[in-house]
């Protein structure tokens, strides 16, 4: 599968989804264009990609953790919050059978860039973007 087909079906599973904080963010496709299959996706690439200094916080969590308040629907949400729960559902999976070795990184203090990526069958980096913001 190549770069343009991943970033088609990234682009249709996240359509309209809203990465809930306390603003609601928009994901976007991401591609490391710089980096090579042979880069490794370690906390000193994840801040270059951000443009941040070496000593700026950021933490890698799994993706179905990141996830974790979108995919799982309370009751109370009716059928509406049960189609987004869905919906986050997919995306969920979709990056999962597109990339391999999928992460989270969440760059930032308050207002943090949050890169989902992982690679792609050539081994580029690729994935989605997003913010959250936590105070």
């Amino acid at each position: 599968m190549d770069l343009k087909q991943i970033e088609t079906e990234l682009k249709e599973a996240s359509d309209g989804l809203l990465m809930m904080s306390e603003t609601d963010a928009p994901f976007e496709f991401y591609h490391a264009e710089d980096l090579t299959a042979d880069d490794e996706l370690d906390e000193e690439t994840v801040l270059g990609l951000a443009a941040m200094p070496a000593e700026y916080p950021m933490e890698e969590v799994d993706l179905e953790y990141f996830l974790r308040n979108m995919t799982h629907a309370r009751p109370e949400t009716g059928d509406e919050g049960m189609q987004l729960a869905k919906r986050f559902e997919n995306l969920q999976k979709k990056l999962r059978e597109l990339l391999q070795d999928v992460k989270v990184y969440r760059v930032g203090e308050t207002q943090k860039l949050v890169l989902i990526l992982g690679r792609t069958p050539n081994g580029e980096i690729a994935g989605l973007k997003t913010m959250v913001v936590e105070t």
